[in-house]
């Protein structure tokens, strides 16, 4: 499949899902060992039928869908699937024309944060012409020197200074913002420990990076979307929620 087939594929069956409740789609486009690692559903097709059968008023916005080999993400807003609603990322793995694996990362909405930026607003045209993999290494180059490293100058290095984005609910733009605010909660104890990178998906000028680590010693799982333009990362949306600590999310989480 091409990278459009697989993008259709997968937005298809996330609509017919979990927007029109239509619970044959599951047998079009899943496959019967499907692999589910949302700490939110039961594992395997069994779980996500009872997920949409348990909750009849639930539907969801898709806002941006990025294809990379063999994953595709969406980013978007779901109803009717917790109290309030719930915006982040969905990945989903296929292979031989079937869905076979995903994650999420998923949380409350927030409202707009200090420079009026929403947790979904902000460019969503992809452009296909971008070098997918230079675009990749400068996020990944960022990630490890500037999160995982712990270097927050490294936002100097590689965003676009006071024309960085930030669509965080507690951040605004600027890449002083962004560093004050990491420097402040990492000295009260609260900081954003990254360990490891699990998978990246680019398509375009946009970098899905899907990593794990710790807040104040509890273990999260972070989804950050990055928009690159010309060398420079200028916008960036994500999606921290914490791991449960119980044994659906150890077979969750715990491989990622």
């Amino acid at each position: 499949m091409n990278k459009q087939e697989i993008k259709d594929l997968v937005s298809k069956a996330h609509h017919e899902l979990f927007t029109l409740h239509d619970i044959s789609a599951l047998d079009r486009y899943f496959s019967e060992d499907f692999i589910e690692h949302s700490p939110l559903v039961a594992d395997g097709i069994s779980g996500l039928r009872q997920l949409v059968e348990d909750r009849p008023e639930m539907k969801h916005e898709a806002v941006r869908i990025l294809a990379d080999g063999d994953l595709v993400a969406i980013h978007g807003r779901f109803q009717g699937l917790d109290e309030q609603p719930l915006v982040g990322f969905d990945i989903y793995r296929v292979d031989n024309g079937k869905i076979v694996e995903h994650w999420d990362g998923l949380v409350s909405e927030a409202s707009p944060n200090v420079s009026g930026r929403t947790q979904l607003d902000g460019e969503t045209q992809i452009f296909p012409s971008e070098n997918n993999e230079e675009n990749r290494e400068i996020v990944t180059s960022f990630f490890k020197k500037t999160l995982i490293g712990g270097d927050y100058n490294g936002f100097k290095d590689y965003a676009q200074g006071n024309h960085f984005l930030q669509h965080s609910p507690d951040i605004g733009d600027g890449i002083e913002a962004v560093i004050d605010f990491l420097n402040k909660i990492r000295n009260e104890g609260q900081g954003l420990v990254y360990s490891k990178i699990h998978r990246t998906i680019a398509d375009g000028q946009f970098v899905l990076t899907h990593s794990e680590g710790s807040i104040s010693g509890s273990r999260h799982a972070y989804f950050e979307l990055w928009r690159v333009e010309n060398g420079k990362i200028v916008e960036l949306w994500d999606a921290i929620p914490a791991v449960p600590e119980d044994e659906h999310a150890v077979h969750s989480y715990g491989v990622f």
